[in-house]
Order: structure tokens, then sequence, then C-alpha cells
């Protein structure tokens, strides 16, 4: 999947936004734009939703102050998530290829290198984040079906801030959904509110 992000343009219209996708992303079948003003977002979701694009609003949330407790999970190399974020992604894009499924992992790992991502991993889980100077963000997390509903991916939040060890760390999730309300109860608060708007093949 490659992003577009769109910043300022509060007049541009939905097919102006999917032509300079199309022109930017070449081939590409799978896309997401985001549109990190709200008011914006709002206004072009109706139209990206006609063209049978999945529209989402999203939430930015930031934890500052004592790092929570909690258990500690051991820092292991990004590519030691592979198999869990295989199966993630299997999940996510059910009709996705394995072949497509395995080159989007490794993309991942040549991606996570360059940024600097850091990984833990735990029995049914791992959670992804990245420190920029005195802030982190907690790029991803993920719990297995069977490891639902025991606290583990809140446990796994709050060992990424500590592990992080930043003045605030920011966090991402579906605005109004059970990850909010989760990341909510450990002490992250909304400080903006992002719109993407996603094509998958098919």
């Amino acid at each position: 999947m490659v992003n577009m992000t769109v910043r300022g343009f509060y007049e541009v219209g939905v097919d102006t936004l999917v032509h300079t996708a199309d022109v930017r992303l070449g081939d590409l079948d799978h896309r997401r734009v985001e549109v990190d003003d709200e008011a914006a977002g709002a206004r072009l979701r109706p139209g990206f939703e006609a063209l049978g694009w999945t529209a989402e609003r999203l939430a930015w949330m930031r934890y500052a102050g004592p790092a929570p407790p909690g258990p500690a999970f051991p820092e292991v190399p990004f590519a030691a998530t592979r198999d869990l974020r295989v199966e993630w992604t299997r999940s996510a894009l059910p009709s996705a290829r394995e072949g497509v499924v395995r080159a989007l992992a490794l993309q991942e790992e040549l991606a996570a290198e360059r940024r600097g991502s850091r990984a833990l991993l735990a029995d049914g889980g791992f959670a992804i984040f990245l420190v920029h100077g005195d802030a982190a963000e907690i790029d991803q997390v993920y719990v297995t079906p069977e490891a639902r509903g025991h606290g583990l991916g809140g446990a796994l939040v709050t060992s990424a801030v500590r592990a992080a060890g930043a003045a605030e760390t920011f966090i991402v999730a579906e605005d109004g959904g059970r990850a909010q309300r989760l990341y909510a109860r450990l002490g992250f608060d909304p400080v903006w509110r992002q719109h993407t708007f996603t094509r998958r093949p098919g």
C-alpha cells in the first residue's frame, strides 16, 4: 500500500485527488489518500465513498507524563514480527495472493530499517514504534484473535511507551472505535483527527 498525504488543499475536489493519486502512484491497485484537515476530509468523504473507496476517520492520540506501569516485553529485530505481520495482512486482505502478502512483509522490513522502527514481541502479539527526538509514535499493535480479551494489547502499548522513553508518545485509532477507548483508558488524549480514503485491489 502507498499513501498520499494531503495538507492544505481545502478547495480541491475528489476527482482531482483521485487523478493526482493515479498519476503519482502509478499502476498500483492498493493506495490510500490521507487528508490531515478534518473539515476538508469530511467534505471529501461522500465523494470518495461514491467511487467505492473505503473512508475512515482516525483519531491521533497523545500520551505525556510518567511512564505507565505494566509488563515489559523484549525488544526484537523487526523481522522477528514477520509471521504475525503476515497473519495480520491476511486477515485485512483476505483476497490477496500469498506471494503478495509475503512481498509486502519484506517491503515493510526494508522501510522499517530506513525509518528506524523498533519492535516488541509477546506470545500472541507485537508492537512497532519509532522515536523522533523527544516524541515517539506507536505505529502498529497487533494481537492474534486467540490472545485477545486478556489485556495483551494494552500491555503492549504501555510497554512500547516505556521502551520509547519519549516525553510524548502518539498513537492512532479509528475515531469512536474500541481501540480509541482502550488508549483513552491507558492515558492517551485525542489531539487531532485525520480522514483516510483507501482503494483496495479487486
